[in-house]
């Protein structure tokens, strides 16, 4: 099968320079097609895709308002999903604080291979998750379908038709980017992922990472808590329900 273009672009705030600096240093090596993407910074003031942000369903759904850091994170990836269904063409988005590994370059030429097929391959994952197998690119890597989310937008590769979905369920904003992502079961974009994982997040906590802006939430709310559990019920039996094809299937992430 024939290699689909894959453009690699990498979110970066402007001020981070030396961020943007490391980033060339490991991608101009590879000899792969790049390019970087401005993020919006939400230190600078009220972005007009800030209006998609419900801070009332943010509190009944979530318990906290997302801060600056966050509206500018989601704004970031938004923007670009946009930019993925308007160019017709499939994204590899990066976060400018990551480490390849050694399988990066090989998982690159599957992912173009097999990203149409798949909508969303997640490059990197916050979280170890349960996963299934669903094809075998050789004998060391795999395409793997996550139990649940693996959290984090270090970076994964997006289709247009994937990128469209995500958008048509994005007209709110009431939780982090990731989580959007992470939430299969609502905008039908299945959680695959490329296994061993070929990016790692350099960061060791959210409040490390220059895209996410670090600021710290308020204390969780405790208005709404019975309606909330209620939201993570229909959210558990929406997970459920799409997990049901894969019963049986389901590994460690440390088993072969």
């Amino acid at each position: 099968m024939k290699d689909t273009a894959l453009e690699i672009v990498v979110v970066n705030l402007e001020r981070s320079v030396e961020r943007r600096e490391d980033m060339v240093r490991l991608l101009e090596p590879l000899g792969l097609p790049y390019s970087f993407f401005d993020a919006v910074d939400g230190r600078k003031g009220r972005h007009s895709s800030f209006d998609h942000f419900d801070e009332h369903l943010a509190e009944v759904r979530r318990g906290f308002i997302l801060n600056a850091g966050e509206l500018g994170c989601f704004a970031s990836h938004y923007l670009l999903w946009e930019r993925c269904v308007r160019e017709n063409k499939p994204l590899l988005i990066f976060e400018d604080d990551v480490v390849l590994n050694d399988n990066f370059a090989e998982a690159y030429h599957f992912a173009a291979r097999k990203i149409e097929r798949y909508g969303l391959l997640r490059f990197s994952g916050h979280k170890r998750r349960q996963w299934a197998t669903c094809e075998r690119l050789n004998d060391a890597m795999r395409i793997v379908r996550f139990e649940r989310g693996p959290h984090g937008t270090s970076c994964y590769a997006v289709s247009p038709q994937a990128a469209s979905k995500l958008l048509a369920t994005a007209a709110i904003w009431f939780e982090p980017v990731d989580c959007h992502l992470d939430r299969f079961w609502t905008h039908g974009v299945g959680s695959y992922g490329i296994s061993p994982l070929p990016v790692t997040h350099a960061a060791e906590t959210p409040e490390q990472s220059e895209i996410w802006q670090g600021g710290q939430r308020a204390k969780k709310s405790r208005r709404f808590r019975r309606l909330r559990a209620i939201y993570r019920a229909r959210d558990d039996i929406g997970r459920f329900l799409s997990n049901l094809p894969y019963v049986g299937r389901w590994k460690e992430p440390d088993e072969a």
